[in-house]
């Protein structure tokens, strides 16, 4: 197996667990869930209060699943129940959020200290900035 022990890390559960570059099998599930969520977390930017007002069971069944594919990239062995049974809070998920995006390549990379965002599937261009606050 590839050593994934350099890939930019996500805490979960009270575990710090590595996000590697996503290959086609998680980015298949991981991307349609990331880019039904970016509305939400555009939201959450401009009034975080309303954002969080607007986060039910199915987003938060979608923060769990792209967070559990993307652990998955590094450490295939953890099951769905092993996953849920994790004490991860929503803070979490949410602050993994962006990492796990930009590990698929739906974020672009910037530059140290520039502002990373999405990048528009229709136009290649960035068309959305998030943090994970």
């Amino acid at each position: 197996m590839t050593d994934f022990e350099d890939a930019p890390k996500v805490s979960l559960g009270g575990k710090d667990w590595p996000i590697p570059l996503m290959a086609a099998r998680q980015n298949r599930v991981i991307d349609p869930l990331i880019l039904n969520l970016l509305p939400l977390f555009a939201e959450l930017q401009v009034n975080k209060a309303a954002g969080m007002a607007k986060l039910g069971t199915k987003e938060y069944d979608a923060l769990q699943d792209i967070a559990l594919h993307a652990i998955r990239r590094a450490r295939p062995e953890t099951t769905k129940d092993q996953f849920l049974d994790l004490p991860i809070t929503l803070p979490e998920l949410v602050a993994a959020f962006p990492i796990i995006a930009q590990q698929t390549g739906i974020f672009k990379r910037g530059e140290p200290g520039e502002a990373t965002g999405a990048v528009s599937p229709q136009t290649g261009t960035e068309s959305l900035q998030t943090s994970a606050t």
